[in-house]
């Protein structure tokens, strides 16, 4: 009778770990979902942290066949939420983007290795040489722009392929990048200007803005629909 009650509850438990195992999978799909799509490898350092707890917390609720899965929903949806909220804040506001993500660093321009960036970076030479192979490109001098993007990615742009003067916008949903002005040497009334000529009077109507070798690539904010888009686009 004991032998029995003993196999009873061993099967019982594991029908518990099914069910926990089938309950899981659809929250993890859910939760992902509810958080948006994004590649794997355009995942900040926040959006790992927070797939890492929640992997955690889901594992939790899994091996702990005492405790109700109930329990790991809170803090996993709470993160979720947490998730959704920064996620808003980061469209909205460039200064948040850049502090929980960092910024784009430019390693190679023209063929001229920045040093003194990839020291900061704690990017070897070793490394950027591997990444410029991949690309079958031979040396640095074939390379216009390599950027290290804030996902940790190389970004390299050949010579003969590049149309831009700098591989990051002037303008992004409105607002200007000082850095890149910087590095053009010139201010925010020559690209008021140049706006100027293109018919855009404030920069805050900009969505996008690039420096050509033949001049602005400028686009407009818009308030079209999704099949507004694609009949103006057809």
């Amino acid at each position: 009778m004991d032998m029995l009650s003993r196999r009873i509850g061993g099967m019982a438990t594991y029908i518990t770990l099914m069910g926990k195992c089938f309950v899981v999978y659809f929250v993890i799909i859910f939760a992902l979902r509810l958080m948006g799509k994004r590649e794997v490898g355009e995942l900040s350092v926040f959006d790992i942290v927070i797939y890492l707890v929640m992997s955690e917390l889901l594992a939790l609720s899994i091996t702990e066949t005492d405790k109700s899965i109930l329990r790991s929903m809170v803090p996993i949806f709470t993160l979720s939420l947490l998730q959704i909220v920064l996620s808003w804040c980061l469209l909205k506001s460039k200064k948040t983007r850049e502090i929980f993500e960092g910024k784009p660093v430019i390693i190679i321009h023209n063929g001229h290795i920045n040093q003194a960036v990839m020291k900061k970076e704690r990017y070897n030479i070793d490394d950027l040489m591997m990444q410029i192979r991949n690309r079958d490109i031979c040396s640095p001098d074939e390379v216009a722009f390599a950027v290290l993007e804030t996902n940790g990615q190389l970004s390299i742009l050949k010579k003969e392929q590049c149309k831009v003067r700098h591989p990051e916008p002037l303008i992004s949903d409105g607002i200007i990048n000082q850095s890149v002005l910087d590095d053009l040497h010139q201010d925010v009334a020559w690209l008021l200007a140049a706006l100027h000529k293109e018919g855009v009077e404030r920069s805050e109507d900009v969505f996008l803005c690039m420096l050509q070798k033949n001049g602005l690539f400028v686009i407009k904010k818009e308030t079209s629909t999704r099949n507004a888009f694609f009949s103006h686009h057809a």
